[in-house]
């Protein structure tokens, strides 16, 4: 009686050891997806400024070579155009990448509302950006 008690407590101890490893590698597991998120919309968000400054030298260049208004307004206007289909895409691109089990912890499905994921995670957002980065 004493080996069948014995027997049935361990095996009742590894189920739940097994059990609660389960438990903790998922819940790393969708830190680090959401680490992950955060870490590729700041990026997106990242390249927008880069975008914007490009647009910006761009035109200051177009209006010192004697450019024309019209020329410089269509320029302006394929930069937009291009800006708005590269965030559409970035984004479709990363919802499209989950599969339907992991899409419930995506915070965002759009630009907009990636950007409202990001300003709300602005502090983690910059510790993951800046880590490892000495300040000389």
């Amino acid at each position: 009686m004493e080996w069948a008690l014995f027997t049935i407590a361990f095996i009742f101890g590894y189920v739940t050891c097994k059990v609660l490893y389960f438990i903790r590698a998922t819940r790393l597991s969708m830190h680090i997806l959401r680490a992950a998120h955060l870490v590729s919309v700041a990026l997106l968000a990242k390249s927008m400024e880069d975008f914007y400054y490009a647009k910006v030298y761009r035109m200051e260049k177009m209006v010192e070579s004697g450019e024309s208004d019209h020329n410089i307004a269509a320029f302006s206007f394929l930069m937009e155009e291009e800006v708005s289909y590269y965030k559409q895409k970035s984004i479709e691109g990363l919802v499209v990448l989950h599969p339907e089990f992991f899409k419930q912890l995506l915070e965002f499905e759009d630009w907009k509302s990636a950007m409202r994921y990001l300003e709300k995670n602005k502090e983690a957002a910059a510790y993951y950006l800046n880590r490892g980065r000495t300040d000389d």
